[in-house]
């Protein structure tokens, strides 16, 4: 087989992976795209009975490409953040939010839960109840893909509703600064957030390490 042949399949099917990776990012800008390109194309390629088949078996692709993106994207988001945790602070208790996959990277390069489960039990003590935001790469970044918010709530020791995993497509940030700003609270995070300044604007960062397997919090 000549290069030619053999780089062909490999490309196409890159392609077709960066194209159902786009679709379930950005669903109505890629098919806006695909509109151009389908009529540009037509110029040349009329939708004439001719070329029936064709175009039927492109409109098949798209929708088989569709539907992957789709699932692509339910695998990855778990499920949506509720607009208000369920479980309230007892009496004595106050919340604070915490950048569960900034804090999984604390105690070296390699992501830990149970970095994160050290920091959160640390603020417990404390008299804090965490609400944890997580990006929904993160299970991807612990090498365990089943890690969904109740798995984060076990390994954590917290009620589900304390945790929230965002969807895919989306950054944690933007869902931790808006918490944050709506009710009035810390962040626990090394993230300075600095391309989001306004958002973060007023809000409390609490950074923080790992020395000798214990959390060493600054600004609380």
């Amino acid at each position: 087989m000549s290069p030619t042949e053999i780089l062909t399949p490999i490309v196409l099917g890159l392609a077709a992976y960066g194209y159902v990776r786009f679709l379930s990012q950005r669903l109505w800008l890629t098919l806006v795209i695909s509109g151009g390109v389908a009529a540009w194309i037509s110029l040349e390629f009329p939708f004439v009975d001719e070329n029936a088949l064709t175009w039927m078996i492109v409109a098949l692709a798209l929708v088989m490409a569709i539907t992957l993106s789709r699932l692509w994207r339910d695998d990855e988001s778990g499920t949506t953040p509720p607009p208000k945790p369920r479980k309230k602070p007892a009496k004595g208790q106050q919340e604070i939010v915490i950048d569960g996959t900034n804090v999984i990277y604390w105690d070296g390069e390699v992501p830990e839960l149970y970095t994160l489960r050290e920091v959160t039990h640390a603020l417990q003590k404390r008299g804090y109840l965490p609400m944890v935001f997580f990006d929904a790469s993160t299970r991807h970044h612990l090498k365990d893909k089943s890690l969904n918010e109740a798995g984060f709530a076990k390994a954590l020791g917290l009620h589900p509703s304390r945790i929230i995993v965002c969807p895919a497509g989306t950054e944690a940030d933007a869902f931790i600064l808006k918490y944050a700003n709506a009710e009035g609270l810390a962040v626990v995070s090394n993230d300075r957030f600095g391309d989001r300044a306004q958002q973060a604007k007023g809000i409390k960062l609490v950074k923080g390490a790992i020395a000798k397997g214990k959390p060493i919090l600054e600004g609380l």
